[in-house]
Formats: C-alpha cells, structure tokens, sequence
C-alpha cells in the first residue's frame, strides 16, 4: 500500500479511485464502491475516497437529482461500514492491520463519520 499520510486522498489506491470516477464522471461509480462493499475485497482506502466525495458532495442541493433517492441510504451505510473499519465487528476486517491499530488513522475515519452524521442530519 502507498500510504502517504491518513487522509482518505493521502494513499495510491484512492488517487486510483479518483482518477476514475473523474474520468467517468459518473456518480454510480461512487454509489458503488459504498453500497457494493465487501471487506473481503480489501478496497478500504477506495471505499474511503468514495465516502470523502460523499461527505463532500452530499448535499441534497449538490447531489445530482437522479440519485436522490439513494442518498440517505448511501449515507447511513458509509456510516456503519467507516465505524465497522475502526471498531471491526470480526477479524474479515483488515483495516486497521493494514495501518498498525494507529491513533492518526482511526481520527481521520472519525472525522470522516462525523462529516457524514453533519450530511445526514442535513436530510431530516
């Protein structure tokens, strides 16, 4: 993993992700990668990228109208599965292995759950 810092942009695989969804410039490609998640696949930092552009973007004034309807549910999984990250509920999650159970890391996905709950309390 090229790992740069703790961030959701900060690693090889999410500049990956980011390159890919701006070359298709297709919100499904995000959609995706949060509602088609599996820890097995081990795409945590792709999944990160995608709920950074999700928290980002969320907004029902920002977020494409098409997909609306999908954007409460998108949200409360991106929230469950980021807390299942730091909090994994059995030992398929390998994502704090990959950083070494670090502090930083587990702050960033913190920040990242409360940037969501923010979004999610927007749609009330």
């Amino acid at each position: 993993m090229g790992a740069w810092n703790y961030n959701p942009w900060e690693n090889d695989e999410a500049a990956d992700w980011f390159q890919e969804f701006w070359k298709q410039q297709n919100f499904a490609v995000l959609i995706n990668e949060i509602s088609q998640f599996d820890p097995a696949e081990e795409r945590y930092d792709a999944f990160r990228a995608a709920c950074y552009l999700l928290q980002t973007l969320g907004n029902p004034y920002i977020w494409p109208a098409e997909y609306l309807a999908q954007l409460k549910p998108l949200i409360e999984q991106a929230i469950s599965i980021l807390t299942q990250l730091i909090d994994p509920p059995n030992d398929e999650w390998g994502f704090l292995d990959m950083w070494g159970d670090s502090a930083d890391v587990i702050n960033a996905v913190e920040e990242q759950i409360d940037a969501l709950k923010m979004r999610l309390g927007e749609l009330a």
